[in-house]
Parts: structure tokens; C-alpha cells; sequence
């Protein structure tokens, strides 16, 4: 980053103060020559030596400045690039070339009106790695095509937007308006893929051990929740009315600790970030009240897949049943397709609230 004028200026006047050239005897010679170099020993701010200072300081800031500017313009775009670009989209303003860069023309608006317009507020820009398809070790097989249907020399791009703190994709009428804009700025020959998409769908399914002097769970509900742990089954599989109470805090009923802290989990990971099923469960753990939680079951899918086909959904965590046979699937982490979940509209939580209190029920302990 370029110095500002007046580091400029303090780095001159600390050179002026080591130079052997300008001190007092010389100083002094220059005086009797009827010389201004008297002024080299005025503090005044208006000194005319200190005018000359100021006046080189900002010669050689506006020269930095042009180098900075230069470095910037002309250094080979990374994927940092493309995401910064992303992110300074503005809606809706003309899109000029100036200082040998395209820049958006925002003249007219004021810094509330600016960050209205940026309406892309995530983004992830990610690239196939070529080592991850080639295989060295094995007999060539493909023909360099095949490479490329593994999307080899693509930049991917990911954007969203917010509305009210909730991660949304961007309106069917501005995404167009965003692929021109990267189709402009884009270096030429570069393939670029870029995707706005309705939030991955996420059921979360738990046991979760709590303490009964802390946490509600309706003494009806008891024994149902521990005969669905050993059929394997959940409360939406049931037709036993649990109470809905159950798993709020008895000091504070407007509180669910488990839920609240899985909402907090996911609303905290990064943008295309990974689910991690071990801080989930860690997250879970810290909640007032619990003292063992379980995570049973994870499942995913697109916006696009059926709630109403649970069976095209990715099995991540559970029993999935494959030709007939049960099969255990267990992925410690995943990152969603769009990026992000749908923590508005499609997240399904189903928690079995058991008290701990099953070292009082083991007789043989």
C-alpha cells in the first residue's frame, strides 16, 4: 500500500535529521551567503523548507499512488480477484473504464445508497484442480477432452444476496444483470460458471440426555421417547401428541437451548463453508441443560428435491437401504451445493428429549 503524505513527510524530515550535510556549521556558511538556508532551522509550519518538504512528499505520493495502481491493474487475476469483484457489483449503475479498470460510476449515490446496490453479499470463487483428475500412475485412457468434462479451466462462482439476516439467492431479474458484469470484467479465454441458488434443504434428527431439573420434558412423553430410541423411529414417525413444550428451559420457557443452539451453529458457518457434524454436536453440548447429545441422522438435498421424497435425499449421517441392504453412511463434514441452508424454509430439527437419569434406571450398575 502506498504511504500516505505525511509518512512521506515524517521519513524526510527523520533523513534530514541524520544528514550530516545540513547541520548547524553548514547551516550557518549558507547564512552568511545570504541564503533561505537559514530556514532549515525555523520549526515554524511555514517555513519555506518545510513548504519544499511537503511539496516532494506529495510528488512522491501521487507516484506511488500510480505505481500501486499499476501493479494492481496489470498483475494476473486470482480467485481473490473475482471475488472482490463480486462482492463491488453495483445494481443498476453504468459500468465505465477508467485508469485502466472497469469501475462502476457511483458518483450520485451516497454510502446508504451504495451498500443498497451491492446486492451481492456472498460469494465463493473455487477452481477443479487438474492433479485431482489426472492419474499419472495409471494407463492413459482419455483423450485431453475428457478433462474438461470434469470442468478443468473453469472459474466457479457462488453469490447470494441477505434479506432481514437471512442468505438468499439473488433475484431470477438480477442475476442476468451480475453475469454480464463478470462477463466484462473476466480475463479473456477464462470459462466461468456462475450459480445463485435457493438454500440445501437439512434434517437433523437427535437424542439428546437432559437434565430433567432443568430442561421440560412432559412426564407423558417419558417412556414414547424411550420406545422410539430402541425402534430407531423419531417423534414426526409416531402418532403419540408430544407436548411441544417439551425441551424448553423451566426458568425460561420461551427457550429451547437445542434448537437455539443448532440455529446459532448453522447460522455461523461461512459462506460455502463445511458442515461438521463433530462442532454440531459440540454446539449441542455446550446448551444449558444437556448433558449427552446424539446426533442420529443428518440428511440433505437441493432447493429442488421433494420434501415429499425423502429417499432422493442424500443420506449423510443414518441408515440408508441400498439393493436391499442396510447401509451405514457417515460423512463427518459436507459443504451444501448452494453454499448455504435454507434456515428459513427448509430446515427440519426432531429431537428426542430423554432425562438423564438411566444411571438410577441400571440396575446392575
Amino acid at each position: 500500500m502506498a504511504r500516505t503524505i505525511a509518512e512521506i513527510q515524517s521519513d524526510i524530515l527523520v533523513a534530514k535529521g541524520k544528514a550530516d550535510s545540513l547541520s548547524t556549521l553548514d547551516i550557518l556558511s549558507i547564512k552568511e551567503r545570504g541564503s533561505l538556508g537559514s530556514e532549515l532551522t525555523n520549526t515554524s509550519k511555514v517555513a519555506i523548507w518545510r513548504l519544499w518538504v511537503h511539496i516532494m512528499a506529495t510528488a512522491i505520493w501521487m507516484h506511488e499512488k500510480i505505481v500501486e495502481r499499476n501493479a494492481l491493474v496489470s498483475r494476473p487475476h486470482t480467485l481473490s480477484w473475482y471475488r472482490n469483484q463480486a462482492l463491488n457489483f453495483v445494481h443498476g449503475q453504468d459500468l465505465i473504464w477508467e485508469n485502466g479498470s472497469y469501475q462502476f460510476d457511483t458518483t450520485d449515490l451516497d454510502a446508504s445508497e451504495l451498500d443498497a446496490k451491492k446486492i451481492v453479499k456472498y460469494c465463493a470463487v473455487s477452481e477443479v484442480d487438474l492433479s485431482t483428475v489426472i492419474k499419472p500412475d495409471t494407463t492413459v485412457t482419455q483423450v485431453f477432452s475428457d478433462y474438461f468434462h470434469h470442468q478443468v479451466g473453469v472459474v466457479f462462482i457462488k453469490v447470494a444476496t441477505e434479506n432481514s439476516g437471512n442468505i438468499e439467492a439473488l433475484n431470477v431479474n438480477d442475476l442476468p444483470a451480475f453475469k454480464e458484469y463478470i462477463a466484462r470484467i473476466k480475463d479473456a479465454g477464462n470459462q466461468v460458471h456462475i450459480t445463485s441458488t435457493k438454500g440445501d434443504q437439512l434434517v437433523l434428527k437427535l437424542d439428546v440426555y437432559v437434565d430433567p431439573l432443568t430442561v421440560y420434558i412432559s412426564p407423558n412423553d417419558i417412556e414414547p421417547y424411550k420406545a422410539l430410541i430402541e425402534d430407531g423411529k423419531f417423534p414426526s414417525d409416531s402418532t403419540h401428541p408430544f407436548d411441544t413444550n417439551n425441551g424448553v428451559l423451566i426458568s425460561d420457557p420461551s427457550v429451547k437451548p437445542v434448537e437455539e443452539a443448532i440455529n446459532k451453529y448453522l447460522r455461523n458457518i461461512e459462506f460455502n463453508g463445511a458442515f461438521v457434524q463433530s462442532y454440531l454436536v459440540d454446539a449441542v453440548q455446550q446448551s444449558e441443560g444437556v448433558r449427552i447429545p446424539i446426533l442420529k441422522k443428518v440428511n440433505t438435498a437441493i432447493a429442488s428435491i421433494s420434501a415429499d421424497n425423502p429417499e432422493d435425499f442424500n443420506i449423510v449421517k443414518g441408515i440408508d437401504i441400498v439393493d436391499g441392504n442396510r447401509v451405514l453412511q457417515d460423512i463427518e463434514y459436507f459443504i451444501p451445493k448452494a453454499g448455504y441452508f435454507n434456515l428459513k424454509e427448509a430446515l427440519k430439527i426432531e429431537v428426542n428429549y430423554i432425562p438423564y437419569t438411566f444411571y438410577r434406571d441400571n440396575r446392575n450398575a
